[in-house]
């Protein structure tokens, strides 16, 4: 296979599962947001903010007067077809970088993806998301995500497809991890010593599939640096920050290892200074100041080493 060949293949599974990650993210997102939004008894301070800041482009003005309008969060993140990042474009994006790499894939993956793909075009899915089927909409679409990592997990093969699959999926939910913690800490100023109760947290941990874990691994008091412990430290949440950059950096591994270039040994000492910057961070005494600037830089330094990754291997003419 030529280079060029091989740079659009790398490029087609690494975007794929990237789009289909970010899907998933948003969500579990809009799920545990739209199910909380029923529950009149929970202080609700933020509504779909979480959701709408990192997951749209929309202006403060225009969230701030939609952040608990949820008929029209759910039609603008589903089916929006002028929202880039609505469900319906996602999948779209997915589809197209799929049928590139269609001799790379299964035909169980590209059969599922396909299926999604329709679903999203009904013509009438808009309006049912105006009545009493939106839940089970969601609820679909949620087990259509989770269908998708299983056909991947148990058909894919573990060649170059595979790595760049993985490295771009597991970029993704990191930037997720950081961004939806960032939302949620932001409010109450990384206060790492507060009382928020865990009905605060459990907004959080609910979009990042992290609630029941918590609740088996952590004891229901002083929650705040707790939660912390879990989505950025605990190697063994799927989620947390730690755990997704050790994964990018085994895959790295297996791209690199017969490779004597001196840009992937540059891209990979990058790397491994972002996650020795993460897995050195002193969690016990970690202060407020601290919890803030880590989670801004590594989100800065994933961005840069996303950005020179693909520099690297999808640069193409």
């Amino acid at each position: 296979m030529g280079v060029n060949m091989l740079s659009r293949v790398a490029d087609g599974m690494f975007w794929l599962n990237r789009y289909m990650e970010r899907t998933d993210g948003m969500l579990l997102t809009l799920n545990t947001s739209y199910i909380l939004s029923f529950d009149k008894e929970i202080n609700d301070s933020q509504g779909y903010k979480p959701l709408l800041e990192y997951y749209t482009n929309l202006s403060r003005d225009k969230i701030h007067a939609i952040q608990y309008d949820s008929t029209y969060v759910l039609k603008y993140i589903i089916c929006d077809n002028q929202n880039d990042n609505s469900v319906k474009n996602l999948v779209v994006k997915a589809r197209e970088n799929a049928r590139g790499s269609q001799d790379k894939i299964t035909k169980e993956l590209w059969e599922h993806i396909n299926s999604m793909y329709h679903y999203m075009n009904s013509p009438d899915l808009p309006k049912k998301l105006e009545t009493n089927d939106a839940l089970k909409i969601i609820t679909k679409l949620n087990k259509d995500l989770l269908l998708y990592n299983g056909i991947l997990q148990v058909t894919m093969p573990r060649g170059l497809g595979w790595c760049f699959s993985s490295i771009g999926k597991h970029i993704e939910r990191c930037l997720q991890t950081i961004s939806m913690t960032q939302a949620y800490f932001d409010p109450i100023n990384y206060n790492l010593e507060g009382e928020e109760d865990l009905m605060y947290w459990r907004r959080l941990l609910l979009s990042l599939s992290g609630y029941e874990l918590y609740l088996k691994s952590y004891s229901n008091i002083s929650h705040n640096r707790k939660v912390v412990h879990q989505v950025i430290f605990n190697m063994d949440f799927a989620h947390s920050v730690i755990y997704t950059l050790d994964f990018i950096n085994t895959y790295l591994n297996c791209l690199f290892k017969d490779n004597d270039l001196s840009e992937a040994r540059t891209l990979m000492n990058q790397f491994g200074r972002l996650k020795s910057y993460v897995a050195y961070t002193d969690y016990q005494h970690l202060t407020n100041q601290e919890l803030e600037e880590v989670l801004r830089n590594t989100k800065n330094q994933l961005i840069q080493f996303s950005t020179d990754f693909s520099k690297l291997f999808f640069s193409y003419t």
